[in-house]
């Protein structure tokens, strides 16, 4: 549920010029939505089926330029610990300045010392085409939430994360010590004036992932230079890959990108999520308990009850 850190260090950059941030849309903080959600006319993200909580909001406009961000987070209601994040975000150029937006956007995507549109150790996969000022990138990696919100590589964006940091110790939030992401980064004037970047984590956990014995990001099984040494990780990580393609592919269909912009990613068998995440128990607390009061007001016979309830946790 960590914010794409180029997407947060963009908008970081302007929002110092513009504290009055307006709501957008109809979201508001603390609210819970379900189904989709929409960032502007082009960006329309489903959502696995439960309710998201608005964690984090901004809306700004400085001179030529604007933005937005929203990130959401999927909680297990019973123990309060995260399942999914999802962050949202663009900045829009409106079509202005053309020459200092390639250099800024060049040197946040591609320069950065600690992330970026590059080759690096952490990373599982890198799929990137760059052209001019045009870039569509896929980043796909693991994250120690601990460091990430306590001990970040640049230590001069920590504070981006105060926000975030106060919801999780206010509402006793569990956030897993390893999270599997997604960055989709695209920029393509020919399609939209906008510079998007959208961000995807989960918690293995409650997608029937392997259990995590080392959980710092070098130590983890999932880092590049371990995952060869746990074929279940590496199983595990194949198909969040097949899946997060499969969603890079929708905000392209979306976004309307030129074919020879898209990028090639039928290698890793593009497909949504079916039935892989875990129905978390909350769903399944509510549901007994919804079972249970059938069952008392004589609506089910004893034996109809037990394989309902039978059937639940099977399912």
């Amino acid at each position: 549920m960590l914010k794409n850190l180029l997407c947060v260090f963009i908008l970081s950059i302007l929002l110092i010029n513009n504290a009055n941030s307006k709501n957008f849309n109809s979201y508001v903080i603390g609210d819970t939505i379900e189904n989709e959600v929409n960032l502007d006319k082009k960006i329309t993200i489903d959502l696995s089926s439960g309710g998201w909580v608005i964690v984090e909001k901004t809306n700004w406009k400085y001179n030529a330029f604007s933005g937005k961000y929203l990130g959401l987070a999927k909680l297990d209601k019973v123990n309060n610990e995260v399942i999914e994040g999802l962050s949202l975000s663009f900045l829009g150029t409106n079509g202005k300045r053309h020459a200092d937006v390639n250099t800024f956007l060049y040197e946040t995507v591609f320069t950065g010392k600690h992330d970026g549109c590059y080759k690096r150790p952490e990373y599982y996969r890198l799929e990137l085409f760059h052209k001019g000022a045009t870039i569509n990138c896929l980043i796909i990696d693991h994250s120690d939430t601990n460091k990430e919100l306590y001990n970040p590589d640049d230590k001069t964006l920590a504070y981006l994360d105060a926000k975030l940091i106060r919801w999780i110790e206010d509402n006793n939030i569990i956030v897993p010590k390893i999270m599997l992401n997604s960055n989709h980064i695209i920029f393509a004037r020919s399609s939209s004036q906008n510079f998007y970047a959208i961000g995807h984590s989960i918690n293995p956990k409650y997608f029937n992932g392997p259990i995590n014995k080392y959980t710092t990001e070098d130590t983890s099984e999932y880092h590049p230079n371990n995952i060869n040494k746990h074929p279940s990780h590496l199983k595990f990580m194949e198909k969040f890959l097949s899946t997060q393609s499969y969603l890079h592919k929708k905000i392209e269909d979306s976004l309307k990108l030129k074919e020879y912009i898209r990028l090639d990613l039928a290698k890793y068998n593009p497909e949504p999520n079916k039935d892989i995440i875990k129905k978390d128990s909350g769903d399944i607390i509510d549901q007994l308990k919804k079972l249970n009061d059938l069952y008392k007001d004589g609506v089910l016979t004893k034996e109809e009850f037990e394989k309902a309830k039978k059937n639940i946790f099977n399912n």
